[in-house]
């Protein structure tokens, strides 16, 4: 028998659920599900199956430090089935192996059992994509997994012609619609805490076509990249590493507010001295939404933070932790001109205040000129508490839908005290406008203990939904969603 899990872990609505299951024909408790919807829902999720034994426990590792675990749901013909199975990782097995567990601190290997030193210890938690008919899962502390998209069984290590040299790949790379290349990065590519970055390009049938590696002025975390015509964006986070910091059993990372934002720029298929480095004043840079070209200039648009956009589990520098009711959010735009004899950035515009994260566009128009951006949101007026007068933790309790060209927004608030995952948009059809689609979400309900599949109109957003389906278990919070269209999956076409 394992032993509890800390409080940190077992309270709240977060607990670890640690099952893999199947579930077909999920409950309809409203509306229909469109019968136009023919594809599949897919989450990356942190789920611990054992209870770390590590002291301090920080709250990173709570939040992120969970054994990977991939969600689908396959909608068709009004249909909805639910699977979900852990990533079968080398840090999986070893740890059921021992029936314990073995891995520390997040992306911390000194505080790891001696006999677990030198493995790979991702957990494939973050992301879950789909490039050349493969279903990849990914943390951008290790190399993504393949996973099966009709059985959800791990296949191995995805290394395509084993021609990745970098250590780490990231979990959100950009693919370009009209040629469907896939581009990606590993940063700390040699390793946790340093600055090596390695830049590659996959082609549409997944065989990798160019690789190029650089340093970054910093050890950074660079979490998400932007993708245009002719170029490739890394948009440094103020959040810094430290070897000996680690090794001392600090946190992996903390908050610098006095570093300067920091957007570096490569052409596409770049070599490494034409990487420019890019400066502004301090600001944090989060998910990135979208850039293209425009005038001879890359415009680049990215959720930004007026503060620690990790104020809840990461420290500053000083060790102090934040908090998150003080820091607002914004869709900002920038205009870099690659060719400039400065690398200073003078052109910056709030495009809307967002006060969320996990930005969703159509992708089609990844890499073009856009106009609509959905997104879950926080209406902090609406926040609730519990009979103890305590509020309920709420991450996000709307899903927005932002027109950049009119300033308009239009909201959908999910109910009391209820918290929505992170979100997927695709439009209806391949000849739909950008904003004629559908959005679907996971919906905790954490007074209840329970969630639900919810799925709405992009055209009538705030009219809710058109169909709300039961799930029979609790689901812990994942991190990021797709949506991959039926057609894309070898085995159901």
């Amino acid at each position: 028998m394992t032993k509890p899990f800390p409080a940190a872990l077992a309270e709240g609505i977060d607990g670890p659920c640690r099952f893999d299951i199947e579930v077909a024909d999920l409950e309809l408790i409203e509306g229909e599900v469109p019968t136009d919807i023919d594809g599949l829902f897919v989450q990356a999720v942190p789920d611990p199956m054992y209870p770390p034994e590590v002291a301090p426990l920080w709250p990173m590792t709570v939040a992120a430090g969970g054994d990977g675990a991939v969600r689908a749901f396959r909608i068709k013909d009004g249909c909805v089935d639910f699977k979900t199975r852990h990533v079968r990782t080398q840090r999986y097995l070893l740890e059921q192996a021992a029936r314990r567990s073995l891995f520390g601190n997040y992306r911390d290997p000194f505080s790891d059992d001696p006999s677990v030193a030198g493995q790979d210890r991702t957990t494939a938690n973050t992301a879950v994509y789909m490039h050349a008919g493969r279903l990849l899962a990914s943390k951008e502390d290790g190399l993504p997994y393949e996973i099966d998209p009709v059985t959800l069984e791990t296949k191995g290590v995805w290394n395509p012609g084993g021609k990745i040299t970098s250590k780490t790949f990231t979990a959100h790379p950009k693919w370009d619609p009209a040629n469907g290349e896939m581009h990606g990065f590993g940063y700390a590519a040699r390793g946790e805490t340093t600055r090596d970055l390695a830049y590659y390009v996959f082609d549409a049938d997944g065989e990798m076509v160019h690789e190029a590696w650089f340093e970054a002025p910093y050890a950074a975390m660079i979490h998400d990249c932007a993708l245009t015509e002719h170029y490739m964006l890394f948009p440094l986070m103020p959040l810094t590493t430290d070897l000996e910091r680690l090794k001392a059993g600090g946190q992996h990372w903390v908050y610098d507010p006095d570093l300067p934002t920091v957007i570096g720029v490569i052409p596409r298929k770049g070599r490494a001295d034409q990487v420019r480095w890019f400066h502004a004043p301090p600001t944090f840079t989060g998910h990135t939404i979208n850039a293209f070209e425009e005038d001879g200039r890359i415009v680049f648009d990215a959720y930004e933070c007026d503060g620690n956009g990790f104020a809840a589990v990461m420290p500053d520098k000083h060790g102090r932790m934040g908090d998150p009711s003080k820091v607002t959010t914004r869709a900002m735009r920038w205009r870099i001109d690659y060719h400039a004899p400065s690398e200073e950035l003078t052109e910056h515009q709030v495009l809307a205040v967002a006060d969320g994260e996990g930005p969703h566009i159509d992708p089609r128009r990844l890499c073009q000129s856009y106009r609509h951006v959905f997104a879950p949101t926080l209406n902090r007026s609406r926040l609730i508490t519990d009979r103890n007068g305590r509020v309920v933790p709420v991450f996000f309790n709307q899903l927005t839908h932002f027109d950049l060209a009119t300033g308009h927004r239009e909201d959908w608030y999910a109910g009391e005290g209820a918290t929505l995952q992170d979100p997927v948009y695709f439009p209806r059809s391949a000849t739909a406008d950008e904003d004629d689609g559908y959005l679907i979400v996971v919906l905790n309900r954490p007074l209840e203990k329970s969630n639900e599949l919810v799925i709405l109109e992009s055209r009538r957003l705030a009219a809710g939904p058109v169909a709300r389906v039961k799930l029979p278990v609790r689901l812990r919070l994942g991190i990021h969603s797709n949506w991959i269209d039926g057609s894309l999956i070898p085995a159901w076409r």
